[in-house]
């Protein structure tokens, strides 16, 4: 009969090992809440005018998102910027007027009604739309379920690497290593939008909420 060699021959103590395994999950919820950044921008060779222009259509704009129940808490200046404008003629620089940009970041609880919202403010004034953000107000719960599939993921991971090692998989973990949860966030964005007989169809889609992990078992 074949007699293997001494170093084939491993007692239970020499065969206790580790193993170490990532999981990751991706739940996809609902957002109820979109944020969107709406602008007004003016042009003028006089400074003085652009600005006066700028600041009778922004506050049409505002007007427009109170009237649409957004409340001025939820309604916040990002951006307002003076830009010179030139001209480039025969290798001349000229002075061609100023430009007023002024953007608000604008909180919309109401989703259904984003279209109509943005609609309104290109209406009021409004011919800026600079990009659109969908989220979920409380991804906590959902962040704590992937966080549960991730572990579930990786501990049949460790138990398929067990048993094709033909060892036996301690179930209770040495260690547990949580990564940082990430949000996909889709995105919608133009630069400019026009005011349309019916109001602006959006598409929110859903929310990618992952969770990931690190897990390190013991074998035997």
């Amino acid at each position: 009969m074949y007699s293997y060699p001494s170093y084939y021959r491993t007692t239970p103590e020499e065969r206790t090992g580790s193993i170490k395994v990532a999981g990751e999950h991706t739940m996809y919820v609902d957002p109820d809440k979109a944020i969107v950044s709406l602008g007004v921008v003016t042009k003028d060779k006089n400074l003085e005018t652009a600005q006066d222009q700028n600041r009778k259509s922004s506050n049409q704009v505002v007007r427009s998102l109170e009237e649409n129940d957004i409340p001025k808490k939820d309604i916040q200046t990002s951006t307002y910027q003076i830009f010179p404008q030139y001209n480039f003629e025969d290798g001349k620089q000229i002075f061609t007027g100023y430009e007023v940009r002024h953007v608000f970041r604008v909180t919309v609880n109401d989703i259904e009604r984003l279209g109509a919202i943005i609609d309104d403010a290109v209406q009021s004034g409004a011919n800026r739309v600079e990009n659109i953000q969908f989220v979920h107000s409380k991804p906590e719960k959902s962040y704590q379920l992937a966080l549960a599939a991730a572990y579930r993921k990786a501990y049949e991971k460790a138990l398929t690497l067990s048993k094709q090692a033909g060892l036996n998989l301690n179930p209770y973990p040495n260690s547990i290593t949580e990564h940082s949860g990430t949000d996909v966030i889709p995105l919608a964005g133009s630069p400019f939008v026009k005011a349309a007989e019916e109001s602006t169809s959006l598409q929110p889609g859903q929310i990618g909420i992952t969770a990931s992990l690190t897990a390190e078992f013991r074998t035997y």
